[in-house]
Order: C-alpha cells, then sequence, then structure tokens
C-alpha cells in the first residue's frame, strides 16, 4: 500500500491523522510506505510516479485539493485509489458516505473491497466532486493564502454584497442557451464550500453530471438567497436551472475551478467519465 498524504490539510488535522493511520498500520503488520506531499501539485507527481512503478493501491490522505491532485495522477489500468479525508470541509467525503474517522475509512480498503466512481473529464483534467464558473471561483480567490483561515460562507457573504453576473453560453445535447450568470456548476458530487449542499441530488454512481445554474433572482439581493442555497433549498427556484446530462460546455469570460484548484485559459467543456474511478467501498459491508 502506497499513501499519498498531505500533512498540512485541515488546519494540520493531517498530520494527527497520518500518525492514526501509521499506528493502526503497524500495529497489525500491514505494510505501507507514506509519501507526504511538499508542495502544490506534489500530490499529482508522486501518483503518478508510484502508478509508473506498478503500486496497486494507492491512498490519498488530505481534503478535496489533495484527492483532486492524485486523482489527476492516476493510472486507473494499473492502480486502485483510496480515499482518508482530513481536510477542512471534506465536502466529497461527506457527500458521497466515506468515512471521516479515518481507519473506519481505512478498513474496506485494506479488505480489499472495490468499488468504482464516475468522475468529470474537463479538457485533460479530471474533476472529483465540484466544477464551477462564476460566484464560487471570486470566493476561492478572496481565500486563498489568508492567514486567519476565513471560512468560504464568510467570504461568500462579503462577496455577494457586490458581485455582478455576467453572461455565459451553455451547450448541452446540442442546443446552446444564453444566461445572466451568478454561478454555473457541474457536480459529481452534492457539496460544496465546507458543507453548503450545492445539488443534493448528485450522485456519483449514476453515470451523470447534474448541471446547476444560479442566476440573479428577480427584485431581491442576491445575498437574499443565501440561506436557501447554504442548505440545498434553492433547488425548483425560478432562478435555479438543473439539468442532468453526460457532457456539457460552458463558454465563459471567467476562470474555472474544479475541486476547489482554480484553473486559468481552460475551456469548461466536461463529459462524465462512468465507472471511471477504480476506488474501494465508502463502507465495510
Amino acid at each position: 500500500m502506497e499513501i499519498i498524504a498531505n500533512p498540512l490539510s485541515g488546519k494540520n488535522q493531517g498530520a494527527e491523522i497520518i500518525q492514526q493511520v501509521k499506528k493502526y498500520l503497524e500495529g497489525r503488520n500491514i505494510p505501507y510506505n507514506l509519501h507526504l506531499t511538499q508542495e502544490q501539485g506534489h500530490g499529482q507527481y508522486l501518483a503518478r510516479e508510484l502508478c509508473r512503478k506498478g503500486a496497486s493501491t494507492i491512498v490519498a490522505i488530505g481534503g478535496d485539493g489533495t484527492f483532486h491532485e492524485v486523482l489527476n495522477g492516476m493510472d486507473f489500468e494499473k492502480s486502485r485509489l483510496g480515499l482518508i479525508p482530513s481536510g477542512r470541509g471534506n465536502d466529497y467525503a461527506t457527500g458521497t458516505g466515506i468515512s471521516r474517522n479515518p481507519i473506519e475509512a481505512l478498513a474496506p480498503i485494506i479488505a480489499g473491497i472495490q468499488d468504482e466512481t464516475d468522475y468529470i473529464q474537463v479538457g485533460k483534467v479530471r474533476c472529483l466532486n465540484v466544477g464551477g464558473t462564476g460566484l464560487d471561483v471570486v470566493v476561492l480567490e478572496h481565500t486563498a493564502n489568508k492567514e486567519n483561515s476565513i471560512s468560504y460562507a464568510t467570504s461568500l457573504v462579503r462577496c455577494l454584497l457586490k458581485f455582478q453576473s455576467y453572461p455565459i453560453q451553455v451547450q448541452v445535447e446540442g442546443e446552446t442557451k444564453s444566461y445572466d450568470c451568478v454561478m454555473a456548476a457541474v457536480c459529481n458530487g452534492s457539496l460544496f464550500g465546507g458543507g453548503m449542499k450545492l445539488c443534493p441530488p448528485a450522485n456519483n454512481r449514476d453515470g451523470l453530471i447534474d448541471l446547476i445554474i444560479i442566476c440573479k433572482p428577480p427584485r431581491v439581493p442576491t445575498l437574499a438567497i443565501m440561506p436557501s442555497f447554504v442548505k440545498g433549498k434553492h433547488m425548483g427556484k425560478s432562478y435555479v436551472t438543473h439539468l442532468r446530462c453526460t457532457d456539457v460546455k460552458i463558454t465563459t469570460p471567467a476562470p474555472i475551478e474544479l475541486d476547489g484548484e482554480i484553473y486559468q485559459g481552460l475551456d469548461f467543456d466536461a463529459r462524465i467519465v462512468p465507472g471511471g474511478c477504480k476506488t474501494f467501498a465508502t463502507r465495510m459491508r
């Protein structure tokens, strides 16, 4: 077993979880090799090299950003990916049923209980949870490198006070529509931003992308929609479009984010890869 771990994830909670996992494995004489990430992008490099060397099981310990990096280094023809959450938000894990208890998350990996889940392909980049453009990118840019670890929700409130919507074009199943957009997102998981219920129906095993487009609500400030947005009660509102599809192209002047990582100059051309993530069960059966 090869472990790629981010000790700085979750306000350094990752370091504590790494120790718990090490103690558990060593107490049962289960062989492993530990590889600590040292900088942004290192997880992808480590996963690529380990796959090249023939690793059959790679376990990522970290938050959604670490999962994103390791996912993008995987060769699923050679290796299978296990996930142990140790981030602040752990949106993908929470939304898809992976235990927040590291030993519980580790158990089906050790037992070899295999599973396959979907991921979203955007150009040459894989996305495990949510990709978006618009307000979410602005919020992520606002929270980046903040020493006081400002929360996504706090930053969202601040950004909503002055955010201006902008036009996008969305092409689905050969039909193109224009929207005056606050945010557009492709979802494989249901949560983002530290537990916000962006798309409660999203399912990472249904072979479909859940597309969410949020426009400026009529006659009320955009900030007024936040309470319902956080709780997932925005679904079905007149200013929200929800579509299920296998691929979608979004033409936008803005950057995009994939699993919370911002990409400049990447076309937002997304397609689902059904069962493409060779992984392990979320729980013991």
